[in-house]
């Protein structure tokens, strides 16, 4: 799924202050910190905004378990990877985010990052075809 600022209109679950951006520093005040009204992208907070947890590992991975179905979230750039161990609660993540988020659906995942993914009743494949071979 491709996302139209992904993550920028989560709310945050505390206050959270940050110094004032280049260019819009307050005149005669330097020294004053912006409190944010909004989950940042990349801040640490935005994915909890949406109730995900963001793993240890992969500060762009997302897991989110309800009821014992669990929803797993990439996210490269703008674009998302939705999986997980149930159907509907893959459509319900879906359904969740698009709420939130303008998104726009680009249909089953068939390359990654270089990657050519095949999915089959036997699993899923990820095959690098077309990068070069060292010799």
């Amino acid at each position: 799924m491709d996302v139209k600022n992904a993550f920028l209109h989560g709310e945050l679950d505390r206050e959270i202050y940050m110094n004032q951006p280049m260019g819009f520093q307050s005149q005669g005040h330097p020294e004053y910190v912006c409190k944010l009204r909004k989950a940042l992208y990349r801040l640490k907070q935005a994915p909890r905004a949406c109730g995900y947890s963001v793993t240890p590992a992969n500060s762009s991975l997302f897991i989110k378990a309800n009821g014992g179905k669990l929803a797993i979230v990439l996210v490269y750039v703008d674009d998302l990877i939705i999986t997980g161990d149930d159907v509907e609660e893959i459509c319900r993540t879906k359904e969740n985010l698009s709420v939130r988020f303008e998104m726009k659906e680009l249909g089953q995942l068939k390359h990654f990052l270089g990657l050519e993914v095949d999915r089959t009743h036997e699993g899923i494949f990820l095959y690098q075809k077309n990068m070069p071979k060292i010799c």
